[in-house]
């Protein structure tokens, strides 16, 4: 996550808070402005049709904007990322804002002071600190348990924002491909949950030589990679650590 900015649905920003040191390079009350007239004119036009458009990301190429509507402002978060953590971050967020400022927002004021939001940044920064944080005790029992395992080619994902935590590729036709089959376990997992039909187990082929099973545990999510004439002795082996990882858990 690189910046925040939260604005009134009429164009006026209420709050900026960046990440990154020097990520905006343009005036952000003319780009809050600018912003907010496209999603009123598309809330617009679309409200006058019967086909719903919905704009909850902008690729801008070098970065990408999620945007979230609330009920009296938009949240504008800009992040290298376009994954669930980074939607999950934008929601809650704009949700918290809202709740904690709601007898200012619906009030008929017109005109903001920054004082009126600056405790919104020391709790923006904790809730940014304990997305990127990683379980490192928890973690590292879990890599204990998967090195005492059958799996040498494995990659750990954390819940409930699935970071990929932990990779280990040692397959050379794969090793340079350990990120893109992460992502695209991911990107699988990740559809499922926002159709609210959550996968509890994925399996698949990689090709003729390789079987990969991706498991739910409680705090975290396996990506194991087998030789696909291995597939029994590969569940056997997941059943076995169930309840390794419960411990865990």
């Amino acid at each position: 996550m690189l910046g925040v900015n939260i604005t009134l649905k009429d164009g006026l920003l209420l709050f900026s808070h960046f990440f990154v040191p020097g990520f905006s390079d343009v005036d952000e009350d003319l780009r809050a402005g600018l912003m907010t007239a496209v999603l009123n004119a598309v809330k617009e036009s679309s409200s006058n049709s019967d086909i719903k458009t919905e704009i909850t990301t902008i690729d801008q190429g070098k970065y990408f904007v999620h945007i979230v509507e609330g009920k009296f402002a938009y949240g504008l978060f800009f992040s290298y990322e376009n994954d669930l953590k980074e939607e999950v971050f934008a929601n809650s967020t704009l949700i918290d804002f809202e709740t904690q400022f709601q007898d200012l927002l619906s009030s008929e004021i017109s005109e903001f002071d920054d004082n009126d939001f600056q405790n919104f940044h020391k709790y923006l920064e904790t809730k940014y600190d304990n997305l990127i944080s990683i379980d490192v005790v928890g973690l590292s029992k879990i890599i204990e348990i998967m090195e005492d395992s059958l799996f040498s080619d494995y990659i750990i994902l954390e819940k409930p924002h699935l970071h990929q935590v932990f990779t280990t590729i040692s397959i050379p036709e794969l090793y340079s491909h350990a990120n893109t089959v992460a992502l695209m376990c991911k990107s699988i997992l990740e559809a499922s949950y926002k159709i609210k039909y959550p996968i509890t187990q994925l399996t698949f082929n990689l090709g003729s030589s390789y079987w990969i099973i991706v498991e739910q545990f409680e705090k975290y999510l396996v990506i194991c990679i087998t030789m696909s004439h291995l597939h029994e002795k590969t569940m056997n082996e997941i059943n076995r650590l169930k309840s390794k990882f419960i411990s865990v858990d």
